[in-house]
C-alpha cells in the first residue's frame, strides 16, 4: 500500500487551475449563448429560442453523466496526470470548435464533446486529493478550495461572455463570429493548464488500492451512499434550473446581456466568499458538516422568490441567497462521498461527478420548457424550491449518520 504524500503547492495550484478553466468554459457560454442560438437557427421565436438555450446547455451538462465514471475508472488505472492531460487537451479542442460552429446541429455537438472532455478533470483532481490527503481537516478544505476554484472560474466566464457582447468584438476573420473571442480565449487558458498539470503532478504516481470493507454484503454502495448520490444530483438540478432560468428571465425582463453578467457575477462572488469562510481554519470541518441541510433549505426560498420580483437590487438579492447556499451544499456532498466509499477513489468521484451532471441536464432543460407559455415561466423556479425543501428534510439526519459510518470504516479517525 502506498503511503499518502502531502499535496504540494504547485501541484494543487494546477489542479485550481484546471477547475479555474473548465468552469470558464461552462459559463462563459451562458450571456452568449442567445445571440448564439438567434444567429445559428435564423429564429427570433423567443420560446424556440429559450428551449434551445436550456438544450444547448442541457447537452454540455449531459455528457458527463457516462464520460464522468469513465475517466475516474480510467485514472484509478494508469494515474491521475494523464487523465487531467487529455481532458484539458480534448476541452481546449472541443471549445474552440464550439467557437466556430457553423450551424445549430455543430453546436451542438460541440458542446456535448466539450463536456464529456470537461468531465475528466474535476474527478480526477478530487481523487488525487483524496489519494495524497489522509487528515480530514486537509481534505475538507482542499476540496473546498477546488469548488472555489470553479466559483472563480464561473465568475470570469460570464464576464467575458457579456463583454463580447457588449463590445462587439471582431476577429477580423469571416469564419469567427464576435462571440468567438472568450470561447478562444478559455480554449487557450486550457493549453495552459495542460502544461501545469503535465509539469506540477507526478508523472508515476499511481492510486493507492482500495480496501473493499467487508460489511458490504451484495449491495454495490455502502449505506447511505445512495442518499449522498440522489442529494448531489437534486442540488444539481436545482443550480441547473437556476442558471438557464436566470439567463431567460432576464430576456424576458430586457435587462441586456450586461445586467445578466452582474448577475452571475454576484452569485460568483458571493459563493466564493460563503466557501472561503465555512472551508476556512475559522470553521472546524465537524461544524461545517451540519450546513448541508440549512443550505437546502435557504436555497429554497431564494428560487422560490426569483419569479415574483423583477427589480435588479432585488434579484441580485435572490441571486446571492442562492448562490451562498448552493456554494456549500457541493463540496460538503463530494466530500462525504470521498470519506465513505469502499470503491476507488477516481471510480467513486467519477460516480459521483456522473449524479451530479445528471442533475445539471435534467434542471437546465427543464427550465428552458416552460417559458414562453403565459403565467408558466416562474414554474421551473418553484419546482426547483420544492425539491429543495424536500431535499433539506432528507439531510437533516446526515452529519449524525456519517460521522458514525466513517467511524465504523475508520476507527482511528476523529
Amino acid at each position: 500500500m502506498q503511503a499518502r504524500l502531502p499535496t504540494s503547492r504547485w501541484t494543487l495550484g494546477a489542479l485550481l487551475a484546471s477547475a479555474f478553466v473548465v468552469a470558464l468554459g461552462y459559463g462563459i457560454v451562458l450571456p452568449v449563448l442567445p445571440a448564439m442560438v438567434e444567429r445559428l437557427a435564423g429564429s427570433t421565436d423567443p420560446t424556440f429560442n429559450a428551449r434551445q438555450i436550456g438544450f444547448l446547455t442541457a447537452a454540455y451538462v449531459a455528457a458527463p453523466v457516462t464520460a464522468a465514471f469513465l475517466w475516474g475508472k480510467w485514472s484509478d488505472l494508469i494515474g491521475r496526470r494523464p487523465v487531467l492531460v487529455v481532458g484539458l487537451i480534448g476541452f481546449a479542442v472541443t471549445l474552440a470548435a464550439s467557437a466556430l460552429a457553423r450551424s445549430l446541429l455543430i453546436l451542438y455537438i460541440g458542446r456535448i464533446l466539450n463536456g464529456g472532455f470537461a468531465a475528466a478533470v474535476g474527478p480526477t483532481a478530487l481523487a488525487f486529493i483524496a489519494d495524497t490527503e489522509g487528515e480530514d481537516d486537509r481534505r475538507t478544505r482542499a476540496f473546498g478550495w477546488m469548488s472555489m476554484a470553479s466559483i472563480a472560474g464561473f465568475l470570469v466566464g460570464p464576464m467575458l461572455g457579456g463583454l463580447a457582447v457588449e463590445l462587439n468584438f471582431d476577429l477580423g476573420v469571416a469564419v469567427a463570429p464576435p462571440q468567438a473571442v472568450p470561447f478562444l480565449l478559455a480554449s487557450g487558458l486550457a493549453v495552459a493548464a495542460t502544461l501545469g498539470v503535465w509539469f506540477a503532478l507526478p508523472g508515476r504516481l499511481l492510486p493507492a488500492p482500495r480496501a473493499e470493507t467487508s460489511k458490504r454484503g451484495s449491495s454495490m454502495f455502502v449505506p447511505g451512499e445512495l442518499r449522498l448520490l440522489a442529494l448531489a444530483a437534486v442540488a444539481a438540478a436545482g443550480l441547473g434550473a437556476f442558471e438557464v432560468g436566470l439567463t431567460l428571465r432576464n430576456v424576458e425582463l430586457a435587462m441586456g446581456p450586461a445586467a445578466l453578467g452582474l448577475m452571475f457575477a454576484t452569485c460568483s462572488v458571493v459563493m466564493f466568499a460563503a466557501q472561503g469562510l465555512v472551508f476556512s481554519p475559522l470553521v472546524r470541518p465537524a461544524a461545517v458538516r451540519s450546513l448541508v441541510a440549512p443550505a437546502f433549505l435557504v436555497m429554497a426560498i431564494g428560487l422560490a422568490v426569483i419569479p415574483i420580483i423583477a427589480g435588479l437590487r432585488e434579484m441580485l438579492f435572490a441571486v446571492s441567497v442562492v448562490a451562498a447556499s448552493a456554494g456549500v451544499i457541493s463540496p460538503l456532498l463530494a466530500y462525504w462521498v470521498s470519506r465513505i466509499s469502499a470503491r476507488s477513489q477516481g471510480m467513486e468521484l467519477g460516480i459521483q461527478s456522473a449524479a451530479v451532471s445528471l442533475g445539471l441536464s435534467v434542471g437546465s432543460a427543464a427550465a428552458g420548457l416552460p417559458f414562453g407559455f403565459p403565467g408558466l415561466q416562474g414554474a421551473a423556479f418553484l419546482a426547483a424550491a420544492t425539491a429543495m425543501g424536500l431535499a433539506a428534510l432528507a439531510s437533516l439526519k446526515l452529519p449524525h449518520r456519517f460521522v458514525r459510518a466513517n467511524h465504523d470504516r475508520n476507527p482511528e479517525s476523529p
